[in-house]
């Protein structure tokens, strides 16, 4: 059948001055409002001279104008606006009630007449595709296909009509209205097109996909084919041909020839019908290589046009490749912005997964941890601006670092996916995954580490750690690292001060920023890399019997801590518990009351005042501390106290009501002590034969060592924390400034912006208007939101995936054993720790834990988080505290439930449900 030319269609059928129909030439992208997404890509795609069938769009104006012929809608809008989401039963049944409203109501004749004068001039002697089309569909960042219903091979006037109206009604489908009371979409701004296209009858028909929608590779088009028309792929009846296609060189890297069971084809009266195909049929490929060139080659055009990959719906008849849809890709991860120009393959690590904090953050968060970090660094900023690391790449509003110049050299590539492997094992079998492509070394010769430059570094900073470990006594190594953090701490905030505040105290802090690592280098990291190192030769050397002493020893060896400010600021959060403890009005007040008003009111209930003063305390050394603390933009304890109340709150509970004054320090007291029992069983164990005094005061030492500089490796993140503290009441003033001079509406809008953009809004001449930027920056925060970011990317997209474990048991979830021993107990799953209280001998699963949330351990009796490794936060506070641990379980918050009865194998890694519960 070949190809309807309509002639052309005036746009004078129209209520008021909104068209009722447009014809695919008359649209472009622009027309989204009037003709959806799906009308408003095809427009688009006929205007650029891609091959489209040709068609026409019923328009928006023409549903308001049938949706005013229903009564009962606005009763029924407010019923759906009503509807959150998780009341699915309440979904349907509003959902059901208003399709039946609507199945009802006429359809306007202005509107018949319109669509009918636009089929006869295409032709009524063929058939047609009537699909939905949704203004909020196949949008950049949201994709609704499938939400609304698709008629095939409609023949008629009658049918033509009747596919209109229920394509009209389908945008109140029971998936449809949950879909958008879920993803935050008001029902009433979304409205329904519909696009009327001539019916393709097609030999072949599938999907291609302009980059590999599972490895996430930007370089490789994946194709589904099938016989006949795609809904039988679309719908899963079949197992469709997957073909993979180089899109750079044409080279087929892939073929995989499904069992192609059935063919949906069209009557010749109208509608479809399925044939079963032969066994030689259902076995054959469907595309030959030249047909492939030739999608690939329309696929690259469109993804060009639209300058991001694509979805496309595509399909042959007689030998002739049509376009019936092609949208966004949106399940892709965003590739990093600003990458190198560089010839070969580049690895990217997720900063969030290392820091145990991977929502994303605002432009200014991000340029503080660019600031900050010395290494690969340009060699001079923009004017009086201190130059960024080139370290970082920014994808879907997080960090990610670049190791891949430390990975292109022979030596570094091993010592590098060494220490990750062994901080974060996911992270460093993707990194070992990606550095054995042949791409990696394409550009090892220009882009990699030189010696001479790792020779500027590392000997210095090995000579000092080799002193400490040697020589310094440990118990020296806590009071240096504490006298230079407050001498640091003085300094700068005495350095902000003194600058004006405004322009020149944000110049001020961006300098503060980019000499902290500089400052605190050389001093406090051999401090905390000698615990380490003294803990791995300890290690070594009892496992190869050198010294004496088992794993338990050594692991026991590593609780009970003195000295860790994260485990000190814990502690202090049981001390308040044990101050309300007593006082039940007081504890009542707390549970009940939202945070501030309840510190407000507590001074009035018994215990509340010496609660207060303890807060105060508490408050003064810690409150610069909180949940995500990584990102500047979050909010610190001395603001938002809702992260500390819920585990004092967690701590009275009817579990811990029993439980003594003091309870939690005698527990720590306790793991010291066995701690040093451990330590004293290594040492005596290694006393033996004739060199055993040797081995013995080598043993002691590097147990001093390892315990002193272990305890020490929160100090820096402490510190760093402490300095930004300062930074960010620079950066509130400045947003204040800019309220007041009504550049910006709120202080928290000041986060939206860089250092220098907020330095030439605040000397400006004339103050300018933020707030348009501040909306776009917002939403895009908000659609990065919904984005998991992966530990480890490609330059051209991979994803790497990691072969699933064969040692886990069925059902149970697997991770990386992060604590050893095994616990059972009722799962409470956390997603904000101001809101969840976990309460005592509950385990705590969380998508990522950081120090802010570390109060919360003083109940935990286990941990399980999404993301982490055997050295990122959540792992090191669970071996200390003495609780099992499984980090790296994917999806463990939606996969678990707050009162299951689970369990965790720390030893072994992985969760198992016992019982469903009850939450």
């Amino acid at each position: 059948m070949s190809a309807v030319n309509p002639p052309h269609l005036a746009d004078s059928r129209s209520t008021g001055t909104e068209p009722l129909v447009l014809p695919f030439e008359h649209v472009s992208a622009a027309d989204l409002p009037r003709v959806g997404g799906k009308g408003a890509n095809l427009g688009e795609m006929a205007r650029a001279g891609f091959p489209v069938p040709p068609g026409f769009c019923v328009t928006t104006a023409a549903f308001d104008a049938f949706l005013t012929g229903c009564a009962e809608l606005p009763a029924l809008y407010a019923q759906l606006e009503a509807l959150d989401g998780k009341d699915v039963e309440a979904a349907r049944r509003v959902a059901e009630s208003t399709r039946a409203a609507l199945g009802q109501a006429p359809l306007p004749p202005a509107v018949a007449d319109a669509v009918l004068a636009a089929w006869k001039e295409r032709g009524t002697e063929a058939t047609w595709a009537v699909r939905s089309s949704a203004t909020a569909e196949d949008l950049p960042d949201a994709s609704f296909a499938g939400q609304q219903d698709t008629y095939l091979n409609i023949r008629g006037a009658d049918a033509l009509l009747d596919a209109v109206r229920r394509c009209w009604v389908s945008l109140f489908t029971d998936r449809a209205v949950l879909y958008r009371a879920r993803s935050g979409f008001g029902h009433r701004s979304v409205k329904l097109s519909v696009v009327v296209q001539r019916m393709v009858l097609p030999e072949v028909s599938g999907i291609l996909f302009t980059a590999d929608p599972i490895t996430g590779r930007r370089g490789t088009v994946s194709i589904d084919a099938g016989f006949g028309l795609g809904e039988a792929l679309v719908s899963g009846l079949i197992n469709a041909d997957l073909y993979k296609v180089d899109k750079a060189t044409g080279e087929v890297l892939e073929v995989r020839v499904g069992d192609k069971a059935l063919a949906i084809r069209p009557k010749p009266e109208g509608g479809t019908w399925e044939e079963r195909l032969s066994e030689e049929q259902r076995h054959a490929r469907t595309l030959d290589d030249a047909a492939l060139r030739e999608l690939v080659a329309m696929g690259v055009r469109l993804e060009a046009h639209y300058g991001k990959p694509q979805d496309i719906e595509w399909c042959i008849e007689a030998g002739r490749l049509y376009v019936v849809q092609t949208r966004p890709i949106t399940s892709l991860y965003p590739l990093p912005e600003s990458a190198p120009d560089d010839e070969g393959l580049r690895a990217y690590v997720s900063f969030g997964h290392v820091q145990m904090m991977t929502d994303p953050m605002p432009p200014l968060a991000m340029q503080v941890w660019q600031l900050m970090i010395p290494f690969g660094r340009a060699s001079a900023g923009m004017g009086d601006a201190p130059s960024e690391t080139q370290a970082f790449v920014i994808a879907g509003s997080r960090l990610f670092v670049d190791p891949t110049p430390m990975l292109r050299h022979p030596v570094m590539r091993r010592v590098i996916q060494g220490i990750i492997g062994h901080v974060y094992e996911n992270v460093g079998r993707g990194l070992e995954a990606l550095a054995d492509r042949p791409a990696f070394q394409r550009g090892a010769s220009g882009g990699r580490v030189s010696m001479k430059a790792l020779s500027r570094v590392f000997p210095p900073l090995m000579a000092r750690v080799l002193t400490r470990l040697l020589v310094v006594e440990p118990d020296q190594l806590r009071p240096r690292v504490e006298a230079h953090g407050e001498s640091l701490v003085a300094e700068m905030r005495a350095r902000l001060a003194a600058a004006p505040p405004g322009g020149a105290r944000l110049r001020e802090a961006r300098r503060v920023l980019s000499e902290f690592f500089s400052r605190v280098f050389a001093v406090v990291l051999p401090n905390i890399a000698v615990g380490m190192v003294a803990r791995n030769v300890l290690g070594k050397l009892v496992r190869s019997g050198v010294l004496g002493g088992t794993e338990d020893d050594l692991a026991a060896m590593e609780r009970g801590l003195s000295g860790n400010v994260t485990t000190e600021m814990d502690l202090a959060v049981g001390d308040l518990a044990d101050r309300v403890r007593p006082h039940p009005a007081l504890a009542e007040l707390l549970r009940s009351r939202p945070a501030a008003e309840a510190l407000v009111a507590a001074r009035d209930v018994e215990g509340g005042p010496a609660f207060l003063e303890a807060w105060r305390v508490f408050i003064e050394r810690y409150g610069m501390r909180g949940p995500g603390e990584i990102d500047l933009s979050r909010p610190r304890y001395k603001e938002a106290p809702g992260a500390l109340i819920a585990p004092i709150v967690g701590g009275l509970g009817p579990a811990s009501a029993n439980r003594a004054a003091g309870e939690h320090r005698a527990h720590h007291t306790a793991l010291a002590a066995k701690a040093e029992a451990a330590s004293e069983r290594i040492i005596a164990a290694s006393r033996r034969g004739l060199t055993g005094g040797l081995r013995a005061r080598v043993a002691r030492r590097l147990v001093r060592v390892a315990r002193a500089g272990m305890a020490l490796r929160e100090h820096p993140k402490f510190l760093l924390i402490r300095v930004m503290d300062l930074v960010r009441d620079a950066v509130r003033e400045a947003g204040a400034l800019l309220v007041q001079r009504g550049a910006l509406t709120s202080v928290d809008d000041v986060y939206l912006f860089r250092f220098e953009e907020l330095i030439s809004a605040l000397e400006a001449p004339q103050t300018p208007e933020l707030r348009p930027l501040v909306e776009e920056r917002r939403a895009r925060l908000r659609r990065d939101a919904k984005r998991t970011p992966p530990f480890v990317m490609a330059s051209d997209g991979e994803i790497p995936s990691l072969a699933a474990r064969e040692d886990v048991p069925p059902g149970a979830l697997s991770g990386t054993a992060a604590s050893a021993g095994v616990v059972e107990g009722v799962a409470r799953v956390v997603l904000d720790p101001a809101r969840e209280v976990l309460h005592a001998g509950e385990i705590l699963v969380a998508p990522h834990t950081d120090p802010g949330w570390t109060p919360l351990f003083v109940h935990a009796s286990g941990l399980v988080t999404e993301v982490g490794g055997l050295m990122t936060h959540g792992s090191v506070v669970a071996r200390e505290y003495g609780i099992p641990a499984v980090v790296s379980v994917a999806g463990a918050t939606q996969r678990l439930r707050t009162g299951q009865r689970i369990r965790v194998d720390g030893t072994r890694g992985f969760v198992e449900i016992l019982e469903e519960g009850a939450a």
